[in-house]
């Protein structure tokens, strides 16, 4: 609404009455009197008539664009809402980068210095160490747990839990 509206009301009311004290010829100076007092009327009666009206309906927020887990698509219920099922897509997602970190951390705990060796520079290759092992086990079993939550909270059935 900003403050034209006001302006414009106090504008009109105040153009209403130079035009009619112009024809009572009142004395200049209560003339102008006058046309400030209705000028100020008419900006606040329109103000609270602004400021009155019903707005019009906010423009629903499109959801942003989720891939669906699988194991969320094969076991969500049929009117789970959109944000849940995001909501349970990301975590099962988190999840399943976390067991993939850890499987990798497995595997390069195997290598020796020497086959872990990156030259300077070289971003192309990294390696996790043996000291990275037990944070990426966390990191998973939290992960792991977390989805399990998400799924019975949203009462997502598991291929664990089917009959």
């Amino acid at each position: 609404m900003g403050c034209l509206v006001p302006i414009a009301g106090g504008l009109l009311l105040a153009a209403l009455a130079v035009a009619v004290l112009a024809s009572l010829r009142l004395p200049f100076r209560d003339a102008a009197i006058a046309v400030a007092l209705l000028f100020v009327l008419g900006a606040i009666v329109a103000a609270i008539i602004a400021s009155r009206r019903v707005p019009a309906a906010p423009v629903p927020k499109p959801m942003p664009s989720v891939l669906i887990h699988p194991r969320v698509a094969a076991g969500a219920p049929a009117d789970l809402p959109a944000r849940d099922l995001a909501l349970a897509s990301r975590v099962f997602g988190e999840r399943d980068r976390a067991e993939a970190d850890l499987r990798k951390a497995r595997a390069d705990a195997q290598l020796t210095d020497e086959e872990r060796y990156v030259s300077p520079g070289d971003r192309s290759t990294w390696y996790h160490g043996p000291e990275d092992l037990p944070r990426l086990e966390r990191t998973a079993d939290d992960a792991e747990r977390r989805s399990h939550d998400v799924a019975r909270r949203l009462g997502i059935v598991l291929d664990a839990d089917r009959p």
